[in-house]
């Protein structure tokens, strides 16, 4: 199985937990949209085990994209580093544009990639953060533009459990 094909399954698998945990989500699917995952099916309130960034709530109808970091990550032989998101340019432009907001999730280690934390934020905040961050990938990809952020830029370390000891 390749990289990809691996990434791809745990996206799956974060969306699966995510969305099967909250009531107030419905799964969107790629044949509908392939810029967001789910979509709230009632007002969505912030609590402490899922705090929102710069808004009191999110509203039923907003499409909402779920992004998965693992807690830690491979940094050579001996290292770990703490995980990233993976955001796609083109994604989030249209998720910006519809107002929607990003589910942000930390999850553990396989075998059943456990949610540890998540954050909502919508993606027009996201932005700020994002900007600087762009490259460019490969023209035989599906995406052109991608960003990488680092989950302990938006959610204390202290807060994720397995996340203390890991290098920055």
């Amino acid at each position: 199985m390749s990289t990809l094909d691996s990434s791809k399954k745990r996206g799956d698998s974060v969306e699966s937990a995510v969305i099967n945990a909250d009531p107030g989500l419905e799964f969107v699917g790629d044949s509908i949209a392939t810029w967001h995952d789910a979509r709230t099916v009632e007002c969505l309130d912030s609590s402490y085990e899922r705090p929102f960034y710069g808004i009191p709530l999110v509203e039923t109808g907003t499409e909402v994209e779920i992004k998965g970091a693992c807690v830690v990550r491979s940094a050579g032989v001996s290292r770990q580093r703490s995980g990233q998101w993976y955001i796609k340019r083109k994604a989030h432009d249209q998720l910006v544009d519809a107002g929607g907001v990003y589910l942000l999730a930390v999850y553990g280690p396989r075998p059943n990639t456990p949610i540890l934390r998540s954050v909502i934020i919508p993606a027009s905040l996201l932005d700020e953060h994002l900007d600087g961050r762009w490259y460019d990938v490969d023209a035989d990809r599906s995406e052109n533009e991608v960003a990488q952020l680092t989950w302990t830029v938006l959610i204390d370390r202290e807060r994720v459990p397995g996340s203390q000891g890991v290098n920055l």
